[in-house]
């Protein structure tokens, strides 16, 4: 069970979440400032930045959850398959929890409109995460050391292609479902990969 400090720590994570996704419905992203955030969740502003680097890392408050597990599926893939087969399944399956939540794929897609911010933070911090952790697994698949370039630079390649699905998804409006821009851009991917000999 979680101490009092981390149950603190935890609600007041909570409270800005809350209050900066509230002023980013009723104002715009644009519009609401940290100041603002902070005052409507009750905190200084050190405070928010105590857990947030930026006010676009807000809207993504879960992303960690969401990069662990997708790095937990694919340690969970059977250790004899391919490595490379291995990421692509899990990034055809971390489609579906990416997309799962209507409110916040209807907010993402109306504040990347409003701000180029928002998928510049996405590529540059979130899947820039992502890709040294998918790179430390497929690298330990493939007995190859973590920072192989060849294995490096496949996997950025397959990621730079999953990343341009969820943009073209977030720009259209994120009403459609996600899964098919993802196939199609992997499958782009491994047919870039395999013929590029």
């Amino acid at each position: 069970m979680p101490g009092l400090r981390e149950r603190h720590m935890d609600r007041t994570r909570a409270a800005i979440v809350d209050a900066a996704l509230a002023l980013f419905q009723e104002q715009g992203f644009t519009e609401t400032t940290v100041d603002a955030i902070a005052e409507r969740a009750d905190v200084g502003r050190r405070t928010f930045f105590r857990y947030f680097p930026a006010k676009e890392s807000v809207l993504f408050h879960d992303i960690e959850n969401q990069i662990q597990a997708t790095v937990d599926s694919l340690i969970a893939r059977p250790d004899d398959e391919p490595p490379f087969e291995a990421l692509i399944w899990v990034l055809r399956d971390s489609a579906g929890r990416f997309s799962a939540d209507l409110d916040k794929r209807t907010l993402l897609a109306k504040v990347a409109h409003e701000c180029d911010n928002l998928l510049v933070h996405h590529r540059a911090v979130i899947m820039r995460r992502l890709e040294d952790m998918l790179t430390a697994e497929v690298a330990r698949r493939s007995n190859v050391p973590v920072d192989d370039l060849a294995t490096g630079a496949a996997v950025a390649a397959i990621l730079a292609a999953y990343g341009s699905a969820i943009r073209r998804w977030i720009f259209q409006g994120a009403n459609e479902p996600l899964q098919p821009l993802v196939e199609t851009a992997l499958a782009a991917a491994q047919q870039a990969l395999s013929t590029s000999r």
